[in-house]
């Protein structure tokens, strides 16, 4: 897995799209309706890609996580 990653001068590590989707194991679409339900606009552009902050990563992984545990304790 290649990891596409920032770390700007305040040592804040960001991550692409593409990055997210694999280390969250979602598609583009549900990655991107994520973001955009959360009200997310902390990005960055960085060589004609968006990046996301780390804290980012980590609310939509815990809502994922979150999801996933509700819909395997329903059956």
């Amino acid at each position: 897995m290649r990891v596409i990653g920032y770390i700007s001068e305040k040592n804040d590590k960001f991550y692409d799209a593409n990055t997210m989707m694999k280390i969250l194991g979602t598609s583009k679409s549900k990655l991107q309706r994520e973001i955009k339900r959360n009200g997310i606009s902390e990005s960055m552009r960085y060589k004609n890609q968006y990046l996301y902050s780390e804290q980012i990563l980590f609310t939509i992984m815990e809502k994922l996580l979150y999801e996933n545990f509700i819909r395997r304790n329903e059956y």
